[in-house]
C-alpha cells in the first residue's frame, strides 16, 4: 500500500470534514495527543464511564455457558474491566503478559487484587505460573487502545502486540470499549494494523 494511502484518510460526518488535523497526524503525534487528552480526564469521570461501558458487555457475558474471556488490566485513563471478574464468575478471565518478540501470553486470574502484580510500564500483570490459555481458544478478546473509529480501526500504543494476536486468531470475536473521547472519525492505518470486530462506546 502506498504510504500516503496507508496513513491519513478523509472522514465525513453530516456532509462536512471533522477533525481534519487529527486525520493528518502521524501515529506518533496522534498517540501523544491522545495520551495528553486522556490523562487530563478526572478519575471520577473515567470510573463513571467505565461503569456504563461495562454494562454494554452484559448481553454477551450474561450467558451461563462458560466463556474464555481475554481482557487486560487498565491504566488509569482506560476503561476499568476488573469488576467483570466477580460479576460473571461463570466465565474464565485471562490477562496478558508481554513476551519476547512482541508476543503475549494469557493467564487465568480469579482475584485481580492478589494475582495481578506491577509489570512492564506499571501495567498490572499476572505471574507466569498462573494457568495459561492459548489465544486461539479464546471466545472473546477485549482489546485496549488509545483511539478508535466506529468501524473498528484502532490506534494502539505502538508495540503491535494486539495486531499480531488478532492476526493469529482470525476466528475469535474481538471488541474494544472506548470512552467518548477515544472515538475519532479517522485514524492513521497501516497494512499490518488489524481492526477489532466491534467498538462499544457510551454517549
Amino acid at each position: 500500500m502506498h504510504r500516503a494511502h496507508a496513513r491519513a484518510f478523509w472522514a465525513l460526518h453530516s456532509g462536512r470534514l471533522i477533525d481534519f488535523m487529527d486525520a493528518l497526524l502521524t501515529k506518533a503525534e496522534l498517540r501523544r495527543n491522545m495520551l495528553t487528552r486522556l490523562r487530563a480526564l478526572p478519575p471520577e469521570y473515567v470510573a463513571e464511564q467505565s461503569a456504563c461501558l461495562r454494562k454494554l458487555l452484559h448481553p454477551i457475558l450474561k450467558t451461563e455457558s462458560p466463556l474464555n474471556v481475554f481482557l487486560y488490566a487498565s491504566l488509569p485513563h482506560e476503561v476499568d474491566l476488573l469488576p467483570l471478574i466477580p460479576l460473571y464468575p461463570q466465565h474464565a478471565f485471562y490477562f496478558p503478559r508481554c513476551l519476547p518478540g512482541r508476543r503475549l501470553s494469557f493467564h487465568r486470574v480469579t482475584d485481580a487484587r492478589t494475582q495481578l502484580l506491577p509489570g512492564s510500564m506499571g501495567i498490572p500483570t499476572p505471574p507466569s505460573n498462573l494457568p495459561e490459555q492459548p489465544a486461539q481458544q479464546a471466545d472473546l478478546i477485549i482489546v485496549p487502545g488509545l483511539a478508535f473509529t466506529v468501524s473498528g480501526h484502532r490506534l494502539g500504543y505502538g508495540g503491535g502486540f494486539y495486531d499480531r494476536l488478532l492476526t493469529a486468531c482470525p476466528t475469535v470475536s474481538s471488541l474494544s470499549l472506548a470512552l467518548p473521547q477515544q472515538i475519532l472519525p479517522a485514524i492513521p492505518i497501516d497494512e499490518h494494523d488489524h481492526p477489532v470486530d466491534r467498538v462499544l462506546t457510551w454517549h
